[in-house]
C-alpha cells in the first residue's frame, strides 16, 4: 500500500510513537491522544515529555493527587480531560494485579472509561492493539473529501457516516488491515503535512493516483469552507479575594470548581459568577475587564478585588464566603501564579498585578 510506504519513510519522530521493533505502550498512546485533543502537536510534545517523566505508567497517575497533576498539565487548556484521565487511570489500577495493567482490548472497552469517546477509543485501540477501526479527525476528513471530490463543508453532520464508510473501505486493504494503527496515523499525517487546507502538495501525495479532486483540478473546492460555529457571548464576574495580615504578607482566595460549573470544571481558581444587573452590589472594587474564549463562548470577564479583614477570614464569617457561598483556600500571594492552571484565572491575576504596580 503506497500510503503505508510513504508513512514509513516520512513519519515524524514523536515521543509517543515507537518503532515497529519496539513493544507498543498503551499508556503513552492514551496520554498522547488525550493531550492532542484541541491542542497542537508543538504544544503537546514538551507537555507529554513532562507528563511521562512525572507519571511513567498508569499506576503512577492513579496514586497521584489533583495537586500532583495540576502543575504538569498547566497551560494546555480543556482541563476536564485530565480529570477524566485521572479517574480512568484509577479504574485501570483497581482492576489490575501484580503491577501489570489490564487494558481494554476493544474500542467499546475503551469507550467505557471516563472521558474516552469515539475518536479517542478508535485511536488507542487501533494504535496499541491493532483493532481495525478507522480514526477520523479533521485532517482525515479533508483527505477523504479530496479523494472523492466532496465539495461540501467537511463538518456537516450528515457527512460523518460517509467518512466512516470511505475510511472503512480503505482499511479493508490487506496491508492496512494488518497495520491499522499505522494506517490511521498515516492518514492523519498526510492531512497535516501534504493534503493541507490550502496549496496541497499533490506531487508528494501517495494517494494522488486515486484522488478525484486532483483529476478534476478541484482541490481548492473540495472540501468547501467549514461551517463556522455559533459563539455565545457571556459576561462573567470574577472576584479576587485578598487579605493583608501585615505589610508584605498577602494571601489570596482560591476556590475549587465542581462538576456543576459551566466552565473549568474541576480546576481551582478565582470565584466566578454570571453577571446579574439586578443582583446585590459587591463590597469590592472594580479592577478592569478582559476578553477570553472557552469552546464556543466569547467571554467578557469583569475582575473585582475584595479585601477581607484578617479577623473575618475564616469560615462563614468571611464576607467573601457570604458572597460566593463557598469557603475559599487562602494561598500566599507569591504562590498564586503557580497554583493557577487556567488562562482565564491567569489573565485576571496579571490584571490585578498590573493595576497594583501602577
Amino acid at each position: 500500500m503506497r500510503l503505508l510506504a510513504w508513512y514509513d519513510h516520512n513519519k515524524r519522530s514523536l515521543p509517543w510513537r515507537v518503532d515497529q521493533a519496539t513493544s507498543r505502550d498503551p499508556w503513552r498512546t492514551w496520554v498522547s491522544e488525550v493531550m492532542l485533543q484541541q491542542t497542537l502537536i508543538p504544544v503537546v510534545i514538551p507537555a507529554f515529555n513532562r507528563f511521562i517523566a512525572k507519571f511513567p505508567d498508569v499506576f503512577a497517575l492513579a496514586r497521584a493527587t489533583e495537586d500532583d497533576l495540576r502543575p504538569v498539565v498547566k497551560g494546555l487548556g480543556y482541563y476536564r480531560r485530565f480529570g477524566m484521565l485521572h479517574r480512568a487511570a484509577r479504574i485501570i489500577a483497581e482492576i489490575s494485579s501484580d503491577g501489570n495493567p489490564i487494558w481494554p482490548r476493544t474500542q467499546e472497552g475503551w469507550k467505557a472509561l471516563p472521558g474516552i469517546g469515539e475518536y479517542t477509543s478508535a485511536a488507542i485501540s487501533s494504535i496499541a492493539f491493532d483493532v481495525p477501526v478507522p480514526v477520523i479527525d479533521g485532517n482525515v476528513e479533508r483527505v477523504l473529501c479530496r479523494l472523492e471530490d466532496i465539495r461540501q463543508p467537511p463538518n456537516l453532520p450528515e457527512l460523518k457516516p460517509v467518512y466512516r464508510e470511505l475510511a472503512t473501505r480503505m482499511m479493508a486493504n490487506p496491508a492496512a488491515r494488518a497495520r491499522p494503527g499505522d494506517f490511521n496515523q498515516a492518514m492523519m499525517e498526510l492531512g497535516q503535512r501534504v493534503c493541507t487546507p490550502s496549496n496541497p502538495d499533490c506531487g508528494q501525495c501517495p494517494l494522488s493516483r486515486q484522488c478525484k479532486a486532483r483529476k478534476a483540478r478541484t482541490q481548492h473546492l473540495a472540501p468547501a469552507p467549514k461551517i463556522r460555529p455559533h459563539y455565545e457571548d457571556v459576561r462573567l464576574r470574577l472576584i479576587v479575594g485578598i487579605r493583608v495580615q501585615q505589610p508584605g504578607n498577602h494571601q489570596v482566595a482560591l476556590f475549587r470548581r465542581d462538576e456543576k460549573q459551566k466552565f473549568l470544571k474541576g480546576t481551582r481558581g478565582f470565584w466566578y459568577g454570571f453577571e446579574d444587573p439586578e443582583g446585590p452590589p459587591l463590597s469590592s472594587s472594580f479592577v478592569g475587564s478582559f476578553k477570553h474564549s472557552i469552546t464556543k463562548h466569547k467571554i467578557t470577564a469583569d475582575v473585582h478585588l475584595m479585601e477581607v479583614p484578617p479577623a473575618k477570614m475564616a469560615g462563614t464569617t468571611c464576607p467573601l464566603a457570604t458572597v460566593t457561598k463557598q469557603i475559599p483556600d487562602w494561598i500566599p500571594a507569591g504562590d498564586v501564579e503557580n497554583e493557577l492552571i487556567s488562562s482565564l484565572d491567569s489573565k485576571a491575576w496579571r490584571l490585578i498585578l498590573r493595576r497594583h504596580q501602577a
